[in-house]
């Protein structure tokens, strides 16, 4: 991981976009949940995803990757547990909370700073 300090007005637009892709593949699987033979799928780490951008300079795709589900699949191949994928959805929108949030109030605190509120 890219350990050089960053902004947060350089890294919360990378958190939020990891975290929108993230919420999307969660909602596929959601969405394919009784599809047969549908395998579970998530994203790259945010870690990589902050080395990728790192190298290319720009914000790339969060790179889909196949699940690694816990519980075995069904008879028709599907791997998606509806209950974790619920979970991983619960998480992803309160992440993504949070770093919105954050994000907001740096933006507040440097036009208070500036004099513009």
């Amino acid at each position: 991981m890219n350990t050089q300090t960053q902004s947060i007005f350089d890294l919360a637009p990378k958190r939020l976009e990891w975290l929108a892709t993230r919420q999307k593949v969660v909602a596929e699987n959601i969405a394919n949940a009784d599809v047969a033979g549908f395998r579970a799928k998530d994203i790259e780490s945010f870690a990589s995803y902050l080395d990728s951008a790192a190298m290319t300079g720009v914000l790339p795709t969060a790179e889909v990757t196949e699940a690694k589900v816990n519980w075995s699949e069904d008879m028709s191949g599907n791997n998606v547990v509806l209950e974790e994928q619920i979970m991983e959805a619960n998480a992803t929108a309160g992440q993504f909370k949070i770093a919105a949030n954050l994000y907001r109030k740096a933006h507040d605190m440097l036009q208070t700073v500036s004099g513009r509120r």
